[in-house]
């Protein structure tokens, strides 16, 4: 691991472990300002110290979580104390039960903004360093299928119904065929026949990354899609190879612009 690198995992580390009892004080108080959590404060400190310095002498490859996912879990502790002293969960809204199912009292944080300016400012910093890594080690676009035709087709990475038949409408208006590919295997597999110009991928199918390298590495124009992608985000996905970023709500838009009056 780089140096820069190995250092911008060090910022975070400090950072987030620094702002963690500070970070929870407030909102504890906030859902039940009565109740002695004390003890599973410090056993979700206890643990984020560990597995963050853990992940902090890993490698870039190796680190299969960011910080935040490991500062979001650590609330597992607090929360596992409110539960005990029988402390009612307030009502949520859908979005945020869907993005963290175990927050049940609104703990954790949704980014690192969140946290505090010191731990945004090195989450920030950790991830355009971790992208500027990826994007040094990715291969050519093209090298290793520039003898497959490329087509005026479009390759969806997706198992989102909706999704697939919102690509489907788009594509078919201008006489698209469209390729489902569900997994590694069937992409290597499709891109052996031919290569599509452009593809989507689902920041939530569980084969995103490994989807979008293999696309980009044969030169494909891909657009990833998810709920409100972050600066830190972007920038991944950027480094892994796509072509833009987009909230799910602006797919269909960037289509349009994308494919050509007529097939």
């Amino acid at each position: 691991m780089s140096d820069p690198y190995r250092a911008t995992c060090a910022s975070v580390v400090d950072a987030f472990i620094a702002a963690f009892p500070a970070f929870l004080k407030p909102r504890l108080e906030s859902v039940a300002p009565a109740v002695d959590v004390d003890d599973g404060v410090r056993q979700g400190e206890r643990w984020l110290v560990g597995e963050l310095n853990q992940w902090a002498i890993q490698t870039a490859a190796e680190q299969r979580s960011g910080p935040l996912q490991i500062f979001q879990t650590a609330v597992a502790f607090p929360t596992a104390a409110l539960e005990a002293a029988g402390v009612p969960p307030p009502q949520r809204d859908d979005s945020a039960a869907q993005a963290l199912p175990g927050d049940l009292y609104g703990l954790a944080p949704v980014s690192s903004r969140d946290i505090g300016g010191e731990a945004w400012r090195a989450h920030i910093e950790w991830g355009i360093e971790k992208a500027r890594m990826v994007a040094e080690v990715m291969p050519a676009a093209g090298s290793d299928a520039s003898s497959t035709p490329t087509t005026l087709a479009l390759a969806a990475v997706t198992m989102n119904q909706s999704d697939r038949a919102a690509v489907h409408l788009v594509a078919s208006e201008k006489g698209l065929p469209v390729k489902h590919w569900r997994n590694p295997g069937a992409i290597v597999s499709g891109l052996e026949n031919e290569i599509p110009r452009w593809a989507v991928v689902d920041v939530d199918h569980a084969a995103a990354d490994e989807a979008v390298r293999l696309l980009a590495a044969a030169g494909v124009k891909i657009a990833v899609y998810g709920p409100d992608p972050d600066d830190i985000a972007t920038a991944r996905w950027l480094a892994l190879g796509a072509a833009t970023v987009v909230p799910h709500d602006r797919l269909v838009a960037v289509l349009e612009s994308w494919f050509p009056l007529q097939a």
